[in-house]
């Protein structure tokens, strides 16, 4: 089967979302089947190109026997709402070449966000009369509405259009939730079309470690009781929570804080610590893929955040991780997210509103005095990722949505 997807990002050394579309092409490759992969010059998250590579117009290589089609975009250090929007408005437009020049694929998956992609992948799929899967992500319009990004009534309704528009015209839409299924259904997305595979975690990459490791050695965490927040720091993290929390808790010199990770408000957060001269709270920026697991393993509880305005259309894929590296949850998310979902399911972790510092605080204070309740919290989170959010599972499922497309759509 000749798969061709479209994603932002694909390298092997980047981060979130980069990382799953990696390791889809890669596994469908090794199961025999011909990935392209069409993307831009890796620079997420600093709006700087990787070493090693450089923002073509058009360049070709072959990565674990994947196909990998790099067009150019605009990219930039500047996390303003134009210059992002130049960069995912250009990629999707050369990414149609990019596309062109791939051949005739039998399938073709893309991912959203860049909600613009998905006319792109529209496009494509005329050309070359072969089905179009759209993979959600986070849902577009939603999830920037929610964040305070897009507020101008105009320009929601256009981007709203798009929306309806390729949820109409693909062939299936691939979501990773059930909250996400009824956003589309009451959007009137018929539920035939939606397939619901969850984000992953690879339980062979992420495992459980040693909490006495190198990575708390480096960092002096020897003998803290370590709360550690490991991903994007974004407008919807409300990590202004756990600013606040560490400021309630400053007192606790045996407690520490770690944020691992870059973002818009990285930059706020940090000249607030300084401003508050919080001694119990360090940021770090992110680490190397081979440190991932070591890191994570370091920590005594992780924090899964999400404000209230965006629980309903993003589901942060740090929890998988967390849930593989048998450490235990801190959710702070609102009431029917699908993260307080997963981790009640799960059994592997505790859940506080947000907005709600004080609440947080508490809860640290209170999951610090349960040591073995908290070892087995993580058990639990490691038993539910292998048995539902196991990396060669997820793959499963979009090897057999692609051989039923393949099969029934043309």
């Amino acid at each position: 089967m000749r798969i061709l997807i479209l994603g932002q990002c694909y390298a092997p050394e980047n981060v979130s979302a980069a990382v799953l579309i990696t390791e889809l092409a890669t596994d469908l490759a090794r199961r025999g089947h011909q990935v392209t992969v069409v993307t831009g010059a890796p620079s997420y998250p600093y709006g700087r190109v990787f070493k090693g590579y450089r923002n073509r117009f058009y360049a070709d290589e072959s990565l674990d026997g994947v196909r990998v089609i790099r067009t150019w975009s605009y990219i930039s250090p500047s996390t303003r709402i134009l210059p992002r929007l130049l960069h995912y408005g250009t990629y999707s437009v050369t990414a149609f070449h990019g596309g062109l020049l791939a051949g005739r694929p039998d399938v073709i998956l893309s991912y959203s966000p860049p909600l613009p992609l998905g006319l792109t992948a529209w496009l494509l799929s005329r050309i070359w009369r072969a089905p179009w899967v759209l993979q959600l992500e986070d849902l577009y319009p939603d999830a920037a509405i929610a964040a305070g990004v897009m507020t101008n009534q105009r320009v929601i309704g256009f981007f709203r259009a798009i929306e309806l528009f390729q949820y109409k015209h693909s062939q299936r839409i691939s979501v990773i939730s059930e909250n996400f299924r009824r956003n589309l259904l009451g959007k009137g997305v018929p539920d035939s079309k939606i397939k619901v595979i969850p984000i992953w975690a690879d339980p062979d990459a992420v495992h459980p470690m040693q909490k006495e490791n190198g990575f708390r050695q480096k960092c002096g965490l020897n003998d803290k009781f370590v709360v550690m927040y490991a991903g994007n720091i974004g407008l919807t993290s409300c990590l202004e929570d756990v600013l606040h929390a560490a400021v309630i808790l400053k007192e606790r010199n045996d407690i520490q804080f770690v944020i691992v990770g870059e973002g818009v408000k990285k930059d706020t957060l940090i000249a607030e610590m300084q401003e508050r001269r919080l001694t119990n709270i360090q940021f770090l920026p992110y680490q190397p893929r081979e440190l991932f697991a070591e890191m994570l393993a370091a920590s005594d509880i992780n924090l899964v955040t999400l404000n209230a305005g965006a629980a309903l259309s993003s589901l942060p894929s740090k929890i998988f991780n967390v849930m593989a590296s048998a450490r235990p949850v801190l959710a702070v998310t609102p009431p029917g997210s699908d993260v307080m979902q997963i981790v009640e399911a799960a059994g592997c972790g505790w859940n506080v509103p947000p907005e709600s510092p004080e609440k947080l605080a508490a809860a640290i204070l209170h999951l610090k005095a349960q040591e073995p309740q908290l070892i087995q919290m993580g058990r639990n989170g490691r038993s539910c990722l292998e048995k539902n959010y196991a990396r060669s599972h997820c793959i499963d499922e979009y090897e057999t949505l692609f051989t039923s497309l393949c099969t029934t759509v043309r």
